[in-house]
């Protein structure tokens, strides 16, 4: 069974944190409207890739250049197929997927953009990342990163990190990204706002739903139902594990 979405469903950073944890051997096959790329994936690690213009297959780029290249992609579609040769082939990339992460969220003038499903702003609650990761060996992080990494845990949100580092919103909004990009740290959910008990009775006529909206919104709810999934994005963490679930199985 192969594994396939798009970009906006998952980047191509948070593929690489689940092959890694997998450990997943195989290729992952990326198109875009003007270029196809192929990653070998060998045992967790990114260890040979290229890049090819489409339709003319004219190789534009290949190893950790072509990562970054397809890692400042955000439009495409990708396919990840589990193949054991990959393990009989030579490895041609000498730095690991955090480097490679990292490099190509600097070379994006919005790094934010690296993950569509996921909103940072000011109010943004960070913790720590409990997923396994390498990168705190593998990639050489700068002064903003550490500072910023180290109010994490003892700050409510992306503005009191602010007031406690003197870093400017806009670079600590990118910084963050970055960050997530690496699997370092990552986005508290919001806590859900607590269910009504079902005997509650409202009296406030300003929140009653008008029989139009309430039969809306009642066909919503049975089709999300009937569909068996919930149509909302799912971010962060959750979609991690999700996607892990799925990958197993491969």
């Amino acid at each position: 069974m192969a594994l396939e979405g798009t970009l906006q469903d998952m980047s191509l950073s948070d593929l690489f944190q689940v092959f890694r944890m997998g450990p997943k051997t195989g290729v992952l096959i990326l198109a875009s409207m003007a270029e196809r790329g192929i990653i070998y994936v060998a045992e967790g690690k990114v260890i040979d890739a290229v890049l090819a213009s489409s339709p003319d297959n004219r190789v534009q780029a290949a190893q950790e250049e072509a990562v970054i290249r397809m890692l400042l992609w955000d439009h495409a579609s990708f396919v990840f197929r589990h193949d054991a040769n990959v393990l009989n082939r030579p490895p041609r990339i000498a730095q690991d997927s955090e480097w490679l992460v990292m490099e190509g969220m600097r070379r994006r003038e919005d790094p934010a953009r690296a993950t569509p499903y996921q909103t940072i702003t000011l109010d943004t609650q960070l913790q720590l990342s409990p997923l396994p990761s390498s990168a705190e060996s593998g990639v050489s992080l700068d002064v903003n990163q550490w500072r910023i990494l180290s109010q994490v845990s003892s700050s409510p949100n992306l503005r009191s990190i602010c007031d406690a580092t003197s870093i400017e919103p806009t670079q600590a909004m990118r910084t963050v990204a970055e960050l997530l990009a690496i699997g370092l740290v990552e986005i508290v959910p919001p806590t859900p706002a607590p269910k009504a008990h079902p005997n509650a009775v409202h009296h406030d006529p300003v929140v009653a739903l008008n029989p139009a909206t309430a039969a809306g919104s009642e066909l919503a709810t049975t089709a999300v139902q009937s569909s068996g999934k919930d149509e909302r994005p799912q971010v962060g963490r959750t979609l991690l594990e999700a996607i892990m679930r799925r990958i197993r199985g491969l």
